[in-house]
């Protein structure tokens, strides 16, 4: 049975997404890391390979906060006597829930809030059940985006959208069949274009943690990723055991760390977590999907902390993956014309089997009988997906953006085959998309009042022409076909180019974007601060630029940086009550008057119960903050220096758990 239904839970609104393009701004994606001898050359082969440079077209969502109030959110749900699975259409066709109906409780860890966090390549990041993520390292673009939902009969519905930076159409396809306790999911990728791409997968499960949660896989390495400040270390170790660790209980390890498990081809490809209190969860796959991951958050302060503030208090989970490549740090190269698809089963199991407990190897005999038992006993086999209608199959129940449509259009142009043999992308009313639709059918982009924010962009060979066409017309030589036009260049990696079209789009007529994007391209780009910062004041002289909470923010940036901090203290005195409210603006506050010797003052604005909405995963700049303004308060005091100092500010400021967030050892 498939139903439409809308469920009620406390949910922190998206807001508006941040209209400045990427320009070597988003830190995830440019993350090192470091690879030890431990690893082999077959195992590295693909690592830092297909990586991006910019997020671009794509926005940044970091307009969230934590104001949650209770919302009613669209859900597709599949159900027979067995299971209930709950599909969020509008959060990336996130499986939120899937309710084992005979034992009464939920297979997966089922967030009891909607959070976005700062864990995505856009920003924002929902925890709980299960993440599909496609196309480039890190948590999907469509996250937190809607997809197009079809429901195709009574016991299966199709999810699909299409990814803008890889350019592929890719579709999930939930099938929960009458007598089924199985619920398969298929999902499928397709590059149509004559073009290789580097391509990603990974399934993200969500399953409650405790004391006594373990992880089983039939695999006895794994290549291990352990989170530092700044950087990534991938070495290999053996399991469960990993020096003297169990590393298959989650709570015996202290910092958050990655185990991709090195599952030998001729086994069956499956992860199981398991508590004793009955829980417990199979995933399995055919070949294709071959690699598990378990993602722990460890048990210090800093983890724990995460999991709440995810969340709410004294709620924990892992995370159980299965992925295409060997580890999250690469990408495979997807050959032109290619449908790569794979089918994954999630059922429930017994936690309270004590066989899983005991030596390694015998719990692994014993899932495998499980999982025996469970396709033997299955009386619809998941090969059924294959014959699934593919297009126009059923009625369509959720819409999603009008970016695939676009593109189906823009290939026609050229053409070019479509992004789908399987998916119809079907015209919606999308005001992202509404620009360049005029751009493709009457020649030239519409301008906006130059004080309104950008709300789209667009990165292709094709738009870069079409805009360079359009400034060449009477009706389309403005200056917001040469902004656009430079974001164009400037993610195709013609910085020149780039440069030149914001001058021209400033020249037409002077606008705050145009001029953000000269700064950012010769402060992050070109390591220009002096150029970089007569642009900043072009910029900041202006007063709509006070009006966007997106320019304020990478302005505060800039200046604590730069050295420029009473600067920015001087600034900030001015904005309005709202815009000084914003947790980031007053971390740059603290920042700066503890940079000009006033540490007591930035201790009134760092406190215990002050919350950072968009702290991002990994980053320390409040456990740092912390330790700065009392070792700058404690060293005054007392005239302390060096070990006895830093001991003396940790005996009397100990950093507060709600300011926590360090995952690293």
């Amino acid at each position: 049975m498939v139903k439409v239904e809308y469920m009620e839970i406390m949910a922190a609104d998206m807001g508006k997404p941040n209209p400045l393009p990427d320009i070597k701004n988003v830190q995830y994606i440019h993350a090192g890391f470091e690879v030890t001898k431990n690893v082999s050359d077959a195992e590295k082969k693909y690592l830092g390979k297909g990586m991006i440079n910019t997020v671009l077209p794509y926005m940044v969502q970091d307009g969230y906060t934590r104001d949650k109030r209770l919302a009613k959110i669209k859900t597709v749900v599949l159900e027979n006597e067995y299971l209930k699975a709950v599909f969020l259409p509008e959060y990336g066709a996130r499986l939120w829930q899937l309710y084992d109906k005979k034992n009464g409780r939920d297979i997966l860890y089922t967030n009891t809030v909607i959070q976005p966090c700062n864990f995505a390549i856009l920003n924002a990041w929902l925890s709980g059940g299960v993440e599909f993520n496609v196309g480039i390292k890190g948590h999907t673009p469509l996250t937190c985006s809607s997809l197009f939902c079809e429901k195709i009969d009574e016991e299966t519905v199709k999810f699909f959208e299409f990814e803008r930076i890889r350019k592929v159409s890719y579709s999930i396809t939930a099938y929960l069949p009458k007598g089924s306790d199985t619920l398969y999911i298929r999902p499928r990728i397709e590059n149509t274009s004559n073009e290789e791409k580097y391509m990603y997968w990974w399934s993200n499960i969500a399953f409650p943690e405790t004391e006594k949660t373990r992880v089983i896989v039939p695999a006895n390495t794994a290549i291990h990723c352990s989170y530092q400040e700044d950087h990534y270390v991938v070495d290999k170790t053996t399991v469960p055991v990993s020096n003297g660790i169990d590393v298959s209980y989650s709570m015996n390890l202290g910092a958050s760390a990655d185990y991709f498990y090195r599952i030998a081809d001729e086994d069956r490809k499956w992860i199981v977590g398991v508590d004793p209190d009955g829980t417990g969860l199979l995933h399995y796959s055919n070949e294709r999907l071959r690699t598990r991951k378990l993602f722990l958050w460890g048990n210090r302060t800093g983890g724990r902390h995460w999991n709440e503030f995810l969340s709410e208090e004294g709620q924990a989970y892992i995370e159980i993956q299965a992925g295409l490549a060997t580890t999250q740090l690469e990408h495979l190269p997807m050959p032109p014309k290619a449908v790569w698809e794979w089918t994954e089963g999630y059922t429930a199991i017994d936690g309270t089997n004590e066989n899983y407990y005991g030596a390694w190897e015998r719990a692994i005999a014993e899932v495998e009988k499980t999982l025996d038992e469970k396709i033997a006993g299955g009386s619809v086999a998941p090969e059924r997906l294959m014959d699934i209608p593919m297009k126009n199959a059923g009625e369509l129940v959720h819409t999603a953006s009008g970016w695939g449509a676009l593109e189906n259009k823009m290939r026609a142009a050229q053409r070019q085959e479509s992004i789908s043999n399987y998916n119809v992308y079907p015209q919606v009313e999308d005001e992202q998309t509404a620009a360049f639709e005029q751009l493709l059918e009457k020649g030239y982009l519409p301008c906006p009042a130059v004080e309104k924010e950008p709300i789209s962009y667009v990165v292709d060979e094709f738009w870069k022409e079409k805009l360079q066409e359009s400034a060449k017309s009477e009706r389309g030589r403005h200056w917001y076909t040469y902004l656009q036009l430079g974001v164009v260049e400037y993610a195709l990696g013609d910085l020149e180019a780039a440069k030149v079209a914001w001058e021209q789009s400033a020249a037409l007529t002077p606008n705050v974007w145009a001029w953000r994007n000269l700064a950012a391209l010769y402060r992050n780009e070109w390591k220009d601060n002096e150029k970089a910062l007569f642009y900043q004041e072009k910029v900041y002289a202006r007063k709509e630029a006070f009006e966007s909470l997106s320019l304020v923010k990478e302005y505060a940036a800039w200046l604590t940086s730069m050295g420029l901090d009473r600067k920015w203290i001087e600034a900030y005195a001015k904005l309005d009550k709202e815009m000084q409210a914003n947790g980031r603006l007053r971390v740059y506050l603290a920042m700066a008057l503890l940079h000009v010797g006033k540490a007591e003052e930035a201790a009134k604005i760092i406190t215990p119960d002050f919350v950072l909405n968009d702290v991002k995963e990994g980053e320390l700049a409040l456990s740092k903050l912390w330790k700065d303004i009392y070792t700058d308060i404690v060293a005054k005091q007392t005239g302390l220096t060096g070990k006895a100092l830093d001991a003396e500010v940790e005996k009397l400021y100990p950093l507060p758990y709600s300011l926590d967030f360090r995952m690293h050892d």
